[in-house]
């Protein structure tokens, strides 16, 4: 990444999201930003920690040429991005967001609507059929 372009971004992000901020190196490594202490002309120094580690406060002389891309560890909408970028938002609606969840019926004709419809619920209710199954000495449904 170019240094006006990551000095640029920087700028625009809100100060409250730089502690959300992860630089994402081109070695694998990621460092969760606290603070940017200077913007020097071949390097970036940051006070942070990297990531998965317990070991916060650190400085970092990270140079931008080794600087993959910036991530906001948080869920973002888009009117939020405009906003960065001076954009103007009409409709607080999230273009992007996820649809909401369908129903049993439109997702399985065969399903029952009192169907537990989340992965944790699906995974319990196949574990107990097979513990079922295995009890009586039947196949399995399906």
């Amino acid at each position: 990444m170019r240094r006006d372009d990551l000095c640029d971004i920087l700028d625009k992000m809100p100060p409250h999201d730089l502690t959300k901020t992860v630089l994402l190196l081109r070695f694998g490594t990621a460092i969760t930003l606290d603070s940017v202490l200077r913007k020097e002309k071949e390097y970036l120094v940051a006070r942070g920690r990297e990531a998965g580690t317990n070991d916060d406060a650190r400085a970092f002389f990270v140079p931008y040429d080794d600087v993959l891309c910036l991530k906001l560890d948080r869920a973002v909408k888009a009117s939020e991005v405009k906003r960065m970028y001076g954009e103007t938002v009409e409709d607080e609606t999230d273009l992007n967001a996820p649809p909401a969840a369908a129903t049993a019926e439109e997702t399985d004709l065969t399903a029952t609507p009192a169907a537990p419809m989340d992965p944790a619920a699906i995974a319990k209710q196949n574990l107990l059929a097979r513990i079922r199954a295995a009890r009586t000495g039947s196949k399995l449904p399906g």
